[in-house]
């Protein structure tokens, strides 16, 4: 009876644990960036707009992105640097939009976390502008601009 007891118990605990190992996942998967290029030419345009102020109070809602455009290559980086903002965002949508193809990509980056980054192959003529735009997408369901500017890329070759 004892023993019977006891294989129960050790096979209870075989469960228990298989089916946690199962389920752990050590990366969730929804916080990662996704990539959902798009071309859409008729909303193309290289004129960059007005950044939104954040929501009141600002200093809850402040998020920071790092953008950097290599010089010497057409990488284009945009780098979640975090902020106090962090927990009420839901999405992030980067846009690139291409100045040599007048392509437009879009970029997202949901539920970020700090140093979770986008990569972007911007143009490769030299000495062009590519604009990067980014728009905050919040719990609240308000919608910010946090940046919209243009990055040229200088090939030394």
């Amino acid at each position: 009876m004892r023993k019977i007891y006891l294989l129960l118990v050790l096979l209870a605990l075989a469960a228990v644990i298989a089916v946690a190992g199962c389920t752990g996942n050590s990366e969730n998967p929804s916080t990662q960036p996704t990539a959902s290029p798009t071309e859409t030419p008729n909303d193309f345009s290289l004129t960059v707009g007005q950044t939104d102020p954040f929501p009141n109070p600002a200093s809850l809602y402040q998020v920071v992105l790092n953008i950097n455009r290599n010089s010497l290559t057409p990488a284009i980086e945009v780098e979640y640097a975090g902020g106090a903002g962090t927990d009420r965002i839901v999405t992030i949508d980067v846009t690139l939009y291409r100045a040599d193809d007048k392509q437009v990509i879009t970029q997202t980056f949901t539920s970020p976390k700090q140093r979770d980054v986008l990569k972007f192959t911007g143009s490769s003529t030299p000495f062009v502008e590519d604009r990067i735009k980014a728009v905050a997408h919040y719990t609240t369901g308000e919608t910010v601009v946090i940046s919209d500017a243009l990055y040229k890329y200088r090939d030394t070759k």
